[in-house]
């Protein structure tokens, strides 16, 4: 019984003072140490960038815009306000970066509640419009599935509008499945530029389906570069040869038909017939008549002997498929070709069996 007083004793009571009511007490403590916490963080804050901001102004003061700007962009990341936002676009406006200087000081003039901004906005708007005068809206037609590249910088995606620095520039448009396209523009100051682009497809892409072959042809018979025909010379030889012959053997049909008609006009008149003495007028028909006989036997025989050459060298021409070397070996073959003999045109052949 003792010992349970003692235990007792060393315990305060629940009551208002007791240990029941001291965590209600740490908890609003806290709770008030935060709430006085967040203001003083945020003075804090907007106290840093204040001495940001004019340490910035003191650089761009004494020419040094880089620094300055690396100083203006630490303030605006510490307290995001219009006025930081402003710094930021006149120093990117000293150091030629139009294209930022205008979206900062575009998004810096849109603040209406800021007191430096509202005070300055006179000036601001006029640095705006120097600004604005150096740059221009570039349209890209056909551009709609691709990147559109400037001086090798990726500004944006599609047709646009984008704005960009205004001069001579090097347009590059990139879309995925297509060959790019590059051309150089003229950007007027503060104007528009419009460009039509048409983008060409480019080959599939290595692992991927090649496209159906057009007409039945795979693509790679369609681009493999035509072989060399060995045998077109022959084969033009022998066509010729043949055209030849044919001519020959047409004239030598014309003069036996040139010959009959002399017969048949000896015959309808009074010559007295082979083996008597004939009159000048019957010798000369007859003499006319074995004339055509000996062209038109000539000719008839020349004709055949071209044509049928013709025809052997057309056959034996090589083709454009070079055999293997076992095969050629083995494949019997027969080449021609004309010569000349003491009787005349003749044609050589020669050939494996």
């Amino acid at each position: 019984m003792r010992a349970k007083k003692a235990f007792n004793a060393g315990r305060k009571p629940t009551g208002a003072g007791g240990w029941g009511a001291r965590p209600k007490r740490i908890a609003v403590a806290v709770c008030a140490a935060l709430a006085f916490a967040a203001p003083v963080a945020h003075a804090d804050a907007s106290s840093d960038a204040d001495a940001l901001l004019t340490k910035g102004v003191e650089l761009r003061e004494k020419g040094r815009d880089e620094e300055a700007l690396e100083v203006f962009r630490q303030a605006l990341a510490k307290s995001p306000s219009a006025r930081a936002r402003a710094q930021v676009a006149l120093a990117e406006q000293a150091l030629g970066m139009w294209v930022l200087a205008e979206t900062d000081l575009s998004a810096a003039l849109a603040s209406t509640g800021d007191p430096w901004i509202t005070k300055n906005r006179g000036a601001l708007e006029g640095a705006l419009a120097v600004i604005q005068k150096r740059i221009a809206t570039l349209e890209v037609r056909g551009a709609e599935q691709a990147d559109v590249y400037v001086d090798g910088v990726r500004i944006g995606a599609g047709s646009g509008p984008f704005r960009v620095e205004a001069g001579k520039r090097t347009l590059e448009v990139r879309g995925a499945g297509f060959h790019s396209t590059t051309r150089t523009v003229e950007l007027p100051p503060g104007g528009v530029a419009r460009e039509t682009v048409t983008l060409v497809p480019s080959p599939a892409a290595a692992g991927s389906a090649p496209p159906p072959p057009a007409g039945g042809v795979p693509p790679e018979e369609r681009s493999r570069p035509a072989q060399e025909d060995p045998g077109s010379g022959q084969r033009l030889l022998g066509w010729a040869f043949v055209g030849t012959g044919a001519a020959l053997v047409a004239t030598g049909g014309v003069g036996m038909f040139v010959r009959k008609g002399i017969i048949d006009e000896y015959n309808a008149t009074t010559c007295p017939g082979l083996g008597a003495e004939q009159p000048k007028s019957c010798d000369d028909q007859v003499s006319a008549s074995r004339t055509w006989l000996t062209v038109s036997l000539l000719t008839l025989v020349g004709g055949g002997a071209f044509a049928v050459g013709g025809l052997v060298l057309v056959a034996t021409a090589p083709s454009a498929e070079a055999p293997s070397k076992s095969t050629a070996a083995s494949r019997p073959s027969l080449a021609c070709s004309p010569t000349t003999a003491p009787a005349g045109m003749a044609i050589a052949c020669a050939g494996r069996f």
